[in-house]
């Protein structure tokens, strides 16, 4: 879902960098809040649609929570709009139903994550958070220094999914995480958020 750029050179430093100014910090939580609060309000009654849609397609919640890393290492339930049948909420892509097919493709399976961003759990831009095999967390404490993101510099670089779903594709996109954490700065966090918004796939 996200545009097709050169791509940069993968880091191979040891250790990230994560240092943002002050004056960035607070841009960035107050950006996070904006778009959390505005997000939560103008997409309400495409929340509605989805939520009576999941209802009617298949028996089971419509909301999952999902146990993710965050800042120090802490855990805490990432909230998603559920795409699979009852009881494979951490199954692979293979088992989601057409309907949830169409949220993961599209993304409106992350909407309910706006509320972990309004709650300081996530931030609008920041690593991917992602699980590596049913109830298995991929943890990484060298990318839990800061918050996860509803959207991160690995999916902009993954044009078509391919650093998902394999080993060497995982590999890469830690490293692409780790790219954002050595350079990232409100300024990459904005330039990440218009390449995703410039895609036409963000609106497939």
């Amino acid at each position: 879902m996200f545009p097709k750029i050169d791509l940069p050179p993968i880091s191979r430093r040891s250790s990230a960098s994560i240092a943002m100014s002050p004056c960035q910090d607070i841009m960035k939580r107050g950006f996070d809040i904006v778009v959390a609060i505005a997000g939560l309000l103008l997409l309400s009654p495409l929340t509605l649609l989805i939520s009576l849609a999941l209802k009617n397609a298949s028996p089971g919640p419509i909301v999952c929570r999902h146990k993710r890393y965050g800042v120090n290492n802490e855990t805490f339930e990432l909230f998603e709009f559920r795409t699979t049948l009852a009881r494979q909420e951490e199954e692979t892509f293979t088992f989601a139903t057409r309907f949830g097919q169409l949220l993961r493709r599209s993304g409106m399976d992350k909407i309910p994550q706006l509320v972990n961003v309004l709650r300081g759990e996530m931030s609008i831009v920041g690593p991917h958070p992602f699980a590596t095999a049913p109830g298995m967390v991929f943890h990484l404490p060298e990318l839990h220094k800061v918050k996860p993101g509803l959207v991160s510099w690995a999916q902009v670089i993954d044009d078509l999914g391919e650093t998902a779903y394999s080993a060497n594709g995982l590999d890469r996109r830690i490293e692409y995480d780790r790219y954002y954490l050595e350079n990232r700065s409100f300024s990459f966090d904005m330039r990440i958020l218009f390449l995703t918004l410039l895609s036409q796939r963000t609106y497939l």
